[in-house]
């Protein structure tokens, strides 16, 4: 395989007339094209991409090989896998890393954490309490599997098993050891926001989101996008209807090149209420249809989909 593939890398250099200085640029170094190129090392995911683009090749013809089969190799699975994530199709997302192996397992493991946890919040919004801690609980073993777990995983992980059960006290303690070691204060603080706000406690909700007035979490849109919801809902629940809209759609344009599905059901579930009660019913049902859109794709079709109405 990876003899195979660095002679597609050397003989689509040579045919483009580019040098191994030309084709390295500054992402990688000159040895390890070398490498690659003889066969004696394989390209990370990043590194394929990396090349298939300076080279101007799809992604499939470095992996193909003389079998039909090779197409669906490794590295062409887990890019089937990132682009369903990214469109929300988090069933098919886990379907195709399940034909993920070597050299990509780390790479497929962080992704099904992510795939799983996101799947276990469609399941919260359903009222499918026990599937969606499941879930939960295998994100976070997929999480500390992987080398490119990240905290933010385990620590949203706790938060869902929280939500699923009911059982706050706990699951708190334990997602606040799993942001201990060094992290975004910012991020602790909206994950502390977002728990007291599904207990119902909006004034403590309110100080943890007072603490993110600097702003240190924009760096990271989803984030962003979760503190303006977060937000969005304070306000709602002091019957500020305008503001809290307008804290939806600073969301909702965040979002929109980081899909975030489950979050963005709840995000037109709350942009629902506020237009409600402004009385714009046009747009109600325009972000009602959104909302029931996002909570049934790639869902059975049971009618277990509404989500949970606003505290």
């Amino acid at each position: 395989m990876s003899e195979m593939l660095g002679k597609k890398i050397r003989a689509l250099r040579l045919q483009k007339k580019m040098t191994q200085k030309e084709v390295v640029g500054d992402f990688i170094t000159r040895n390890m094209l070398s490498q690659i190129e003889s066969g004696t090392a394989t390209p990370s995911m990043r590194t394929l991409e990396y090349l298939a683009r300076v080279l101007d090749v799809p992604m499939f013809y470095l992996m193909e090989d003389e079998q039909p089969e090779d197409r669906t190799m490794p590295i062409a699975m887990l890019q089937k896998a990132k682009r369903a994530f990214r469109d929300g199709d988090y069933d098919a997302c886990l379907a195709s890393l399940q034909r993920v192996k070597e050299p990509f397992l780390e790479e497929a493991n962080a992704l099904r954490a992510k795939a799983s946890l996101e799947k276990a919040r469609i399941l919260l919004r359903q009222g499918e309490f026990e599937q969606a801690k499941q879930l939960a609980e295998e994100a976070m073993q997929l999480n500390d599997q992987s080398i490119y777990g990240a905290r933010s995983v385990k620590a949203d992980a706790y938060l869902c098993m929280d939500e699923a059960t009911n059982e706050g006290w706990d699951y708190y303690m334990q997602y606040r050891s799993a942001l201990e070691t060094p992290y975004s204060n910012a991020h602790v603080s909206m994950i502390n926001a977002e728990m007291f706000l599904n207990q119902g406690k909006v004034e403590q909700a309110r100080i943890m989101l007072d603490a993110l007035s600097g702003g240190d979490y924009d760096h990271c849109m989803l984030d962003a996008g979760r503190v303006r919801l977060l937000q969005a809902r304070v306000a709602m629940a002091k019957e500020q209807w305008e503001e809290a809209l307008s804290l939806c759609h600073e969301a909702e344009e965040l979002w929109e090149q980081a899909p975030h599905h489950a979050q963005r059901a709840l995000l037109y579930q709350c942009m629902e209420q506020c237009a409600m009660k402004l009385d714009d019913y046009k747009s109600a049902h325009h972000y009602a249809s959104m909302r029931i859109s996002l909570l049934t794709k790639g869902l059975p079709s049971d009618g277990s989909h509404e989500a949970e109405k606003q505290e």
